[in-house]
């Protein structure tokens, strides 16, 4: 081989070793969209999906309480 041969591949070794992922951007923000869902799943309680129509109070409304908060003005 010549020099200029082996200068061209020290050369390559000098690059920095990407991971696969990180070729390609579509699947890289992929994974990282897969991961931010992840971490938002610790932050905040799923809905509950109901299992039965609702049906009104099922011990009636007591008139006597009141449990409205009183905002500032």
């Amino acid at each position: 081989m010549c020099d200029f041969y082996l200068q061209i591949e020290k050369n390559k070794n000098i690059q920095i070793k990407k991971k696969k992922e990180d070729r390609n951007p579509r699947v890289k923000l992929r994974n990282k969209f897969r991961k931010a869902k992840i971490r938002r799943k610790g932050q905040v309680r799923e809905a509950r999906t109901e299992m039965k129509r609702y049906g009104g109070e099922v011990s009636g409304i007591r008139a006597g309480i009141k449990r409205s908060v009183k905002l500032k003005t």
